[in-house]
């Protein structure tokens, strides 16, 4: 019974927390960002892939999203535009190798360039204004 209570407690904080879903292909850096990301008091959800994310039912709950720009089928600027596209666009924080002015023609509304390499607490920052300014006419 006491297992029960513990499940329902944990679900109850769940659903305070915000939803960072985290699309990577490499499990390594996957894990890694997903221990950043609880360390600061979010829930991550990690996904393999692009599609794989798309396929969860999980977009619905997501508050952010942090994807990698370098894919081999979706990378995580398609990703976003997808998600756009598809009126279902969330806050997103792209993790890239290139510098930040090379993508400045793609800055909109939602979305975040992130350069590799980065420190945890620039990772947390960009996460934590994509939350507070989730309220983008996107």
């Amino acid at each position: 019974m006491q297992a029960k209570s513990s499940l329902a407690n944990l679900m109850r904080v769940a659903h305070t927390l915000d939803v960072v879903a985290i699309v990577n292909a490499d499990q390594s850096v996957r894990e890694a960002l997903t221990d950043v990301v609880f360390s600061a008091g979010y829930l991550p959800e990690p996904f393999e892939s692009a599609d794989a994310f798309l396929k969860s039912g999980r977009r619905v709950i997501t508050s952010c999203l942090i994807a990698d720009m370098q894919s081999s089928v979706m990378s995580g600027l398609e990703l976003f535009h997808h998600l756009v596209a598809s009126g279902g666009a969330i806050p997103t924080v792209l993790l890239t190798s290139h510098s930040e002015g090379d993508l400045r023609r793609d800055l909109q509304a939602g979305l975040q360039f992130l350069s590799k390499p980065f420190e945890r607490s620039e990772l947390l920052a960009c996460v934590r204004s994509q939350i507070t300014n989730r309220n983008y006419s996107l």
